[in-house]
């Protein structure tokens, strides 16, 4: 594109000029700090050059009713997760019960070109939002699904009650008479593992009755794929293999209890059991069948759709935080 003929049409078409993103263009229109000052001033001197202005989602977005089309955002790495699977059907089908119109976007798709946003009137998401997103959907209505950055936002958040869903698990292991205990999460799965609430539920649930726990994670690090089996039997072994693991979700529970396999440990009732949070087809697998703390997955996704709406209808309402409670499922007895 010739730059002193031609007016940008969009943001892509002024990241060509530059050769950038059109993410950089995104933000250096907004003076966003996340990008050089230089850089912004490239942008900017073009953008008042040829008198270009990027939409004002805000004002475009006035009025209420349920018109108006709807982001699913997603992330690729995510798509082979059992729960994001689950999210994504509830959403989409709870959409479809509303007869909302919506696309799909993966995070990689909107970061490289944030003009796809353009046209849309709210945006709903799972643990994928990622901090420079924030000015590309400034100003669009936004509900995030089971996600921990709450400090970013602004958005309205549906989650289970993790505090309750750790505590639910502890409280079976506490009433199955065990002494010890180990706490099991994979590193990416559990943001901010120290302060994360379904494993201080877990913790401060143990802590009160006086159970033994120690802690291990772990990550999908094909260079040392023996690294985790050791951990776990070498920590079993310091507690006599008797004790009650909590694994944080339903795919760190299945690669516990397939670590067990391999290593002949036997699970069994009271003396080594295996407890999970989640309820996906992931733990129909597994024999014997597992205690779990069902959060609730589709229910949080079709309610969080709802508050979508609500939110595209209540532009300046108060943002809110959902709390959907946990059950605890025993396995049914043969």
């Amino acid at each position: 594109m010739n730059a002193t003929k031609d007016k940008p049409r969009n943001m892509t078409d002024i990241a060509e000029m530059l050769g950038i993103t059109a993410q950089s263009v995104s933000l250096a229109l907004r003076n966003s700090p996340l990008i050089s000052q230089e850089l912004r001033d490239q942008v900017q001197a073009i953008a008042a050059k040829t008198d270009f202005k990027a939409r004002n989602y805000r004002r475009r977005r006035s009025g209420g009713g349920n018109s108006g089309k709807v982001m699913v955002l997603y992330e690729a790495a995510n798509v082979g997760d059992p729960v994001a699977q689950q999210i994504m059907n509830s959403v989409m089908k709870r959409l479809a019960e509303q007869k909302m119109i919506f696309e799909t976007c993966s995070c990689e798709e909107l970061y490289d070109n944030p003009a796809l946003i353009e046209g849309f009137a709210g945006v709903i998401y799972h643990y994928c939002f990622r901090p420079w997103f924030a000015s590309i959907l400034e100003g669009i209505a936004q509900v995030a699904i089971m996600h921990e950055e709450i400090d970013i936002g602004p958005w309205d958040s549906f989650k289970p009650n993790e505090t309750l869903a750790g505590k639910l698990a502890a409280n079976y292991l506490v009433e199955q008479g065990f002494k010890k205990a180990l706490l099991i999460w994979e590193a990416r799965m559990a943001y901010r593992p120290e302060s994360h609430p379904r494993l201080e539920g877990v913790r401060r649930r143990l802590a009160e009755a006086n159970v033994e726990f120690a802690q291990l994670s772990y990550s999908n690090d094909l260079d040392e794929p023996q690294a985790f089996p050791a951990a776990l039997r070498e920590t079993l072994e310091h507690f006599g293999n008797r004790a009650g693991i909590f694994a944080f979700n339903d795919q760190v529970a299945y690669k516990v209890c397939h670590t067990l396999d391999f290593a002949g440990l036997q699970r069994r009732p009271k003396e080594l059991e295996v407890i999970s949070c989640d309820n996906t087809y992931l733990l129909n697998e597994l024999h014997p069948p597992l205690p779990a703390v069902d959060l609730h997955i589709a229910e949080i996704a079709s309610r969080a759709v709802d508050g979508l709406l609500w939110r595209l209808s209540n532009p300046e309402a108060s943002y809110q935080d959902v709390l959907i409670k946990p059950e605890l499922i025993l396995p049914k007895k043969k």
